[in-house]
């Protein structure tokens, strides 16, 4: 009997140690790095602005957060200034997302990047996003209606990206991408509206360095030219034919499949030609038109009509992404991977990418009509 009453003292004993350690420690859940700017009006080759945000457990306090600001030379070296405010241990194992800001992400972010990557305590999971405007200043807001800006970030990430409305993408997809020599990474992008986040799009990369963003509009077609995908909704305009009228129209539940053909080259320096061939399928939700589509005729036609809209949107995205210069498609692994490794080496991939043919095509069948019927 007394044996089993010490076991239970050791085991409070070790609950109550544990419990005092875990409140000794400051669990940060987000990161904000954002460029710090000389006398002369450009961005700092040292120093950046850093913020952190330390959720306060258990407080019903309207900011669920406590939030810490510096500037210093690198992640470690703000970790290291932020700990002297605080009279917490600083640890970065709770990370959930790190907020770049758009004029940082434009000079590069490896720097900041590979010092996350190389902290064992730092998950691979841990969400890479791009701000529209700065990073610390959309964390170190009060939003009247956000108790925990870090946590309504991830949450919203995660939930938007099951919709395609916005890509999830770790540290460890980023630096995957980042060392990939047939593509590039990309990030989702957000920004601060009134009083609230949203999304704003895809911020897109040349290996480390922000070069552009598709609008946020967009992101569901730019999804359909990047992977096969079971679940999504977008709105289109398109031309009916048979009336000479331009309709809209919203499809839903879209499930679509992509392959990517790259036709042979006939000369080692000739320019590669790649198909990107798109089957979609999808629910009519809205429609301002007025057919009924009763017959097979005018829902051929309508296939037809929606096919031809959606390939030049798609194509649109192509000709965007290849003209500010980053491969975030993936075509390069393609291309890659339909030759010989000597060849793939003396084809100077990055610097032919741009004038690559790269043509969609696109096959649409509406499944059901709605109500229209």
């Amino acid at each position: 009997m007394r044996s089993w009453v010490m076991v239970a003292v050791l085991l409070c004993l070790t609950g109550c140690v544990e419990q005092n350690r875990i409140e000794k420690l400051g669990m940060s859940d987000t990161v904000a790095i954002d460029s710090v700017y000389e006398e002369n009006g450009k961005p700092s080759e040292k120093d950046v602005s850093i913020a952190i945000a330390i959720p306060k457990a258990g407080t019903m306090d309207k900011q669920q957060a406590e939030i810490l600001q510096t500037i210093a030379e690198s992640p470690k070296d703000g970790r290291s200034k932020l700990s002297r405010k605080i009279n917490k241990t600083l640890v970065s194992g709770q990370l959930r997302s790190i907020l770049f800001g758009k004029e940082l992400a434009k000079q590069g972010i490896w720097k900041e990047l590979d010092s996350y990557r190389r902290d064992y305590t730092v998950g691979e999971r841990m969400k890479i996003v791009v701000v529209n405007g700065s990073a610390v200043d959309m964390l170190t807001h009060k939003y009247a209606q956000i108790r925990s800006v870090g946590s309504h970030i991830d949450q919203l990430i995660t939930q938007e990206s099951k919709i395609h409305e916005a890509p999830d993408v770790s540290l460890y997809s980023f630096v995957r991408d980042y060392f990939d020599d047939g593509t590039d990474p990309i990030a989702p992008m957000l920004v601060v509206k009134g009083d609230n986040v949203e999304i704003d799009g895809i911020a897109l990369f040349k290996k480390d360095r922000y070069i552009g963003k598709i609008r946020a509009e967009q992101t569901v077609l730019f999804t359909i030219l990047s992977k096969s995908l079971k679940m999504g909704e977008f709105i289109i305009t398109f031309m009916d034919h048979s009336s000479g009228r331009k309709e809209k129209a919203m499809i839903s539940s879209i499930a679509s499949k992509r392959e990517v053909i790259v036709n042979k080259q006939e000369r080692e320096s000739s320019v590669p030609q790649v198909v990107i061939r798109i089957r979609l399928s999808g629910i009519i939700l809205e429609y301002t038109g007025k057919s009924t589509f009763k017959k097979a005729v005018e829902q051929k036609k309508l296939d037809q009509d929606l096919s031809d809209a959606i390939r030049e949107q798609l194509q649109a995205i192509v000709s965007h992404v290849q003209r500010i210069g980053g491969d975030n498609l993936g075509i390069g692994t393609y291309v890659r991977n339909s030759m010989s490794y000597e060849k793939w080496n003396n084809l100077h991939w990055k610097s032919m990418y741009p004038r690559a043919d790269i043509r969609v095509e696109v096959d649409t069948t509406i499944r059901d009509y709605g109500m229209i019927r």
